[in-house]
């Protein structure tokens, strides 16, 4: 019995010694820190621990050295330890977006826009509507057909109106294509001049070598590629005498203006009393 006390009172020992040497040793490790030992507020904060054994929030306010730069980490007003929680400034919620552009709007803007269009343009006798499509929210393109006849020209017209707005706003913008095409159509100059000269060579074969004098009378238009008129000449041959013929002047589509004309009717010229 006394030799296992003599052994317990041995291992007590050599542990009491133990810990005796260890704690010199892990004061001899700890260490005080202060602001100037981190980089940021944030560092810093992880080392406030309760109680402040640091003193690294002077003030008391839960903040740890609030004058270093940040990165910030702390808890306005909390108490320290760890740093755990970031505020930031709140961000504003977005403006809510404009209303998008009315479908009716955009097509009345258009539709006003191309009236417009029509009574600059000359060569447009009517415009006609041909729909809307939108491209985006604010803006929409319409469609319409322009078309034009004169004597002369065809024309024809692709236009577009480009909207853009939002809600009941719109502002417009046209973008006309036209293309015009000239028609084939005989005017009275022309043909009384291929008539007149149709008209003096067949009066020529009859009196050489300079030919009477043709007189043109008579003419109307019998449709857009077609004149008639009426020519007359006086023969001064053996006997005195007048000549009449009817002529048609033809446009082809070549655009070229021929000549026919009908039977040459003569009389005898009344004498002068």
């Amino acid at each position: 019995m006394g030799r296992w006390q003599g052994v317990l009172l041995v291992l007590v020992a050599v542990i009491a010694v133990g810990f005796a040497a260890r704690a010199p040793q892990a004061s001899a490790h700890r260490r005080d820190y202060d602001c100037a030992d981190f980089a940021n507020q944030a560092e810093a904060e992880e080392y406030l621990l309760p109680g402040d054994p640091y003193n690294l929030d002077a003030d008391s306010d839960g903040i740890a050295c609030e004058d270093l730069p940040c990165p910030c980490s702390y808890s306005p007003g909390g108490e320290g330890g760890g740093g755990g929680n970031t505020t930031t400034a709140p961000t504003p919620a977005p403006p809510p977006k404009p209303p998008k552009l009315n479908k009716a709007v955009a097509r009345a803007a258009a539709v006003a826009k191309s009236r417009r269009y029509n009574l600059r343009n000359r060569l447009i006798s009517r415009v006609s509507f041909q729909g809307c499509r939108r491209s985006s929210r604010y803006k929409i393109r319409c469609s319409f057909y322009g078309l034009g006849r004169s004597q002369t020209t065809s024309t024809t017209c692709n236009i577009t109106v480009i909207v853009k707005g939002e809600g009941s706003l719109a502002s417009t913008k046209l973008r006309p294509s036209c293309r015009s095409e000239r028609l084939l159509y005989l005017t009275f100059t022309r043909a009384e001049q291929a008539i007149s000269s149709a008209a003096e060579e067949l009066a020529a074969e009859r009196e050489p070598p300079a030919g009477p004098t043709v007189l043109l009378r008579g003419a109307q238009r019998l449709s857009a590629l077609e004149i008639e008129a009426s020519a007359s000449w006086a023969l001064r041959t053996m006997v005195a005498e007048e000549c009449e013929a009817r002529f048609i002047a033809r446009l082809n589509r070549q655009d070229e203006v021929l000549v026919t004309d009908g039977a040459v009717r003569c009389e005898r010229a009344q004498p002068e009393r």
